[in-house]
């Protein structure tokens, strides 16, 4: 019985010891215009407002599905295109059914540029990882967005 407990124990010692070892890199990208004394313009949540604005075609929807106020989202976009100097989303007055929106083409272009740029940091980021932290950390198709 001894054995068994001491068997069990060893277990869940080299479990807890791999967890310990289980992390990998999150990557997060946050633009900032030189003009506003390093503060973000644009991060996570913006593109993902923009994202669900293309997705819905609606600003409040899109606002909605993010728990965020229209006249925030409104503010943030209007903030977006003053640092860019270019529309990203173009709306359309509602009436009966609504208002509609869809970004524009300089709009479409910023977030392929953004998703491509995001995708080459992360992959840059992991194979720093992977360099520094050498071992049993994880593998790259394990990594996290």
């Amino acid at each position: 019985m001894r054995e068994v407990m001491t068997d069990i124990m060893a277990s869940k010692k080299m479990a807890s010891k791999k967890m310990k070892n289980d992390f990998r890199p999150v990557t997060k990208i946050f633009l900032a215009h030189p003009g506003g004394h390093g503060e973000p313009f644009c991060g996570p949540g913006m593109i993902k407002l923009i994202k669900y604005i293309k997705e819905t075609g609606n600003v409040r929807k899109a606002c909605e599905d993010m728990q965020v106020s229209y006249s925030k989202g409104w503010k943030l976009l209007r903030t977006l295109d003053g640092c860019l100097q270019y529309q990203v989303v173009a709306r359309q007055q509602g009436g009966k059914g609504g208002g509609k929106a869809h970004l524009t083409e300089e709009g479409e272009k910023f977030l392929e540029n953004h998703e491509a740029f995001e995708a080459a940091c992360c992959e840059a980021v992991n194979k720093l990882f992977d360099q520094h932290y050498p071992g049993d950390y994880g593998h790259a198709d394990d990594r996290l967005p």
